[in-house]
């Protein structure tokens, strides 16, 4: 329990990626505040469990959580979960960004303002303003000479942040934004012992990306680009933001983590 006392703020966490991580924090002792749109878990995911909301799971194998519907493009929301936070447990010492907007695909010619509006109001602004609100709070807590921090931050953006792939233009660049904003703010702030790093995932089996995976040409796509012989499922990249929630990370700050099978890495053979 590494992770006991610790209260964790993860956004986008009613299904996929961010309910698995959800449950892997409170695994490890951490309090859980499930924050999404709905509590519901997105019908088209592949959890067995969906049935379950995510803050009621983890309360059922025995932890702490609550759920908070949180849009991240608008900040009254996001300022009253960290306020509701405080209130139910008294402080936040862990924030996931995991909440991202995503469209299919389309040519750069056929991209327009709303679409680069929504992209950018939700995975850069969005991500941004939540992790703004957690390291004033954190700038309030004394570091935890356990754990060495006083608070941490871990981002998800996506594989397409590195390398081109067609028709997600302004996708790619906002995640891309996000990758520097990790760099950015954790030279910024790792004066104050605040971590703040980012895992950056590949061809994922979530809700969101089901479409894409049920598509053969797509699918088949994206196999060829990943040299490992399967895709992500939810827990890789949960257990990833796991240790950088874990006291062996605390040396760890900036990092941008590829959990990709090895997409990134060039054309497999």
């Amino acid at each position: 329990m590494s992770l006991k006392n610790k209260v964790a703020l993860v956004t986008g966490a009613s299904s996929g990626m961010g309910r698995a991580i959800c449950l892997a924090l409170a695994e490890n002792g951490a309090k859980i505040v499930s924050c999404d749109l709905r509590a519901e878990a997105n019908p088209s995911g592949y959890e067995t469990d969906r049935e379950i909301a995510t803050a009621d799971l983890v309360i059922k194998n025995g932890g702490e959580a609550i759920f908070q519907r949180v849009d991240i493009s608008d900040a009254g929301q996001c300022e009253s979960a960290f306020s509701t936070a405080i209130s139910k447990f008294g402080r936040v010492d862990i924030v996931v960004n995991c909440a991202g907007y995503w469209e299919p695909f389309r040519d750069f010619v056929d991209e327009d303002d709303v679409l680069w509006g929504k992209m950018a109001a939700v995975n850069t602004l969005g991500t941004a303003r939540i992790s703004r609100l957690a390291i004033r709070q954190f700038l309030k807590q004394e570091v935890d000479p356990a754990w060495g921090s006083r608070g941490r931050i871990v981002n998800i953006s996506s594989c397409a942040a590195g390398i081109a792939f067609p028709g997600e233009v302004a996708y790619s660049a906002t995640k891309a934004s996000v990758n520097h904003m990790t760099r950015a703010g954790a030279m910024d702030h790792a004066k104050d012992s605040i971590n703040i790093n980012c895992v950056s995932p590949g061809v994922v089996a979530t809700g969101m990306a089901r479409q894409n995976i049920e598509n053969k040409d797509i699918f088949a796509l994206m196999e060829r680009s990943t040299p490992w012989p399967r895709i992500g499922t939810a827990g890789d990249i949960a257990g990833v933001v796991l240790f950088l929630c874990l006291p062996p990370s605390q040396w760890m700050t900036g990092q941008v983590l590829a959990v990709d099978g090895g997409m990134t890495l060039g054309v497999p053979p």
